[in-house]
C-alpha cells in the first residue's frame, strides 16, 4: 500500500556508491579496480518518498 503511495526502498547491494542516497558506515578492500566504490553490504535499507530521501541506506563500501 505504501509503495502505491510513492514509498521506494533503497537497497543498493552491488551498485555504485552514491553519497546522495547512501551513508558509508565502513569500508572493505576491493579485489579489483572495477569493484572500487561499489556497495559490498547493506546494513540498513533506505527509503525515499515521492522523490524525497527519508533515510539513506547504511552500507559498507569496497575501496581500493
Amino acid at each position: 500500500a505504501l509503495g502505491a503511495a510513492g514509498l521506494e526502498v533503497i537497497d543498493p547491494a552491488g551498485q555504485a556508491f552514491d553519497p546522495a542516497l547512501h551513508e558509508a558506515v565502513a569500508t572493505e578492500p576491493a579485489a579489483s579496480a572495477e569493484e572500487d566504490a561499489t556497495v559490498a553490504r547493506v546494513y540498513q535499507v533506505g527509503y525515499r518518498f515521492a522523490g524525497q530521501l527519508l533515510r539513506p541506506a547504511r552500507v559498507v563500501v569496497k575501496q581500493r
